[in-house]
């Protein structure tokens, strides 16, 4: 049986800014963000929620992985909830992957 490691990740004010779920040779590095003004692509799947708003589903490949991205539609405004690496790569150098396309989205790039 594999042993399974769940690890939070906190910023200097003890907030959470990660969940690395470490399953051996694969790690899944989850990341709540709230970026609005995010437009949702082509090939994105869509979940209706109680025909009240819509969450779209989007991914892009990453190294040794991909990135999935979350992304809440109230009819009103778009905002990017959270952004997920499934992958290969360490926690550490998931993370600081992941920081570099929020980073890259925050600075108005599309998904």
């Amino acid at each position: 049986m594999a042993l399974i490691v769940i690890s939070i990740h906190r910023n200097e004010e003890g907030e959470n800014i990660a969940r690395i779920i470490d399953l051996g040779d694969i790690r899944i590095v989850s990341m709540d963000i709230f970026l609005e003004g995010v437009d949702v692509p082509e090939n994105a799947e869509v979940l209706n929620v109680a025909n009240r708003y819509k969450i779209y589903i989007a991914s892009e490949e990453a190294p040794d992985g991909k990135v999935e991205f979350m992304i809440y539609d109230n009819g009103s405004r778009k905002q990017l909830i959270n952004i997920k690496y499934i992958g290969r790569l360490a926690g550490d150098k998931a993370l600081a992957y992941l920081n570099k396309v929020v980073e890259r989205l925050s600075a108005g790039s599309n998904i």
